[in-house]
């Protein structure tokens, strides 16, 4: 593990930058760090600060200004008011970009936040200068008996079990399964919990009945339809792990089957969660496709 990952367990995070209000009820902290082209972050499922030592790393090379936010109902601050399907958060990312001033910006979306890069990519293609799409997962279009069993498992033995502790007042324990359901790496808690800034997995626990209620069920009807497919004017890049395993190859594979143009990078040895876990890594990923785009 990087010694980026050991800094960031010693991280305290910062009061919001500011604060952007999506709905009468529903407000969305908004941190904004370094300076130069502004990329919004978007994190996936239940941790809010996944990707807060990613953003350090980015900044840290510089000429990036770094826009990371807690979704709705993310933070610590319960069920949103007004629940939304992964379209419905479009919205949300261009309401930041509003208050902020922003005409243009990168849009990265880490595995469920892929999908509302996506949509933005495809829905409001104006607004982005690229989409980095951080694996998420297209389960429409696994067919390999490996990315089948693999989705079998985590519909119906990780998913049930994560409920069940919930359900029983376990949170912490509910949110141990679901980091290793879904990082593919071992003992997966302790490594998941030294990278993330403090009080994150706290925050984890009470963001659990956001995604048990509202983001799983959305992920589960944007996979009853086809891939939304982006307008080919807008740059995409896939940026994986070399061991996150077939659900993840099929859904890169389509995407650049589809998208022939789709750049790809690759960070080896350390499975779904590697923004987290190799986030120096992913930096010079995401530092070179954003160089790319600003020579072109």
């Amino acid at each position: 593990m990087s010694s980026m990952s050991e800094t960031a367990a010693r991280r305290v995070m910062p009061d919001p930058t500011t604060k952007v209000r999506v709905s009468d009820d529903d407000e969305l902290d908004v941190w904004v760090i370094g300076e130069g082209t502004p990329v919004v972050f978007v994190h996936g499922a239940v941790m809010r600060d996944f990707l807060v030592p990613l953003a350090d790393e980015l900044t840290r090379r510089g000429d990036h200004q770094v826009i990371h936010y807690g979704r709705r109902g993310h933070g610590g601050r319960g069920l949103p008011a007004e629940a939304t399907d992964i379209p419905g958060q479009v919205p949300d990312v261009l309401a930041i970009l509003d208050a902020l001033r922003i005409e243009k910006a990168h849009v990265a979306g880490h595995s469920f936040g892929g999908y509302i890069a996506m949509e933005l990519a495809t829905r409001t293609p104006d607004r982005l200068l690229s989409a980095l799409l951080l694996e998420p997962m297209f389960g429409q279009v696994v067919r390999s008996t490996e990315g089948q069993e693999i989705m079998r498992a985590v519909a119906e033995v990780a998913m049930p079990a994560i409920i069940e502790r919930y359900a029983n007042g376990d949170g912490y324990g509910a949110v141990s399964a679901l980091y290793e359901a879904t990082s593919r790496v071992k003992n997966a808690r302790d490594p998941v919990e030294r990278a993330l800034p403090k009080g994150a997995r706290e925050l984890a626990v009470t963001d659990l009945a956001t995604f048990l209620q509202v983001d799983w069920p959305a992920m589960g009807a944007w996979m009853a339809a086809p891939v939304p497919l982006p307008e080919t004017t807008t740059p995409i890049v896939w940026i994986g792990s070399t061991d996150s395993g077939a659900v993840f190859d099929e859904s890169r594979a389509h995407l650049q089957e589809q998208l022939p143009g789709t750049t790809a990078y690759t960070i080896a040895d350390v499975g779904h969660y590697f923004p987290l876990l190799k986030p120096a890594e992913t930096a010079v990923a995401v530092d070179n496709w954003l160089s790319r785009q600003h020579s072109a």
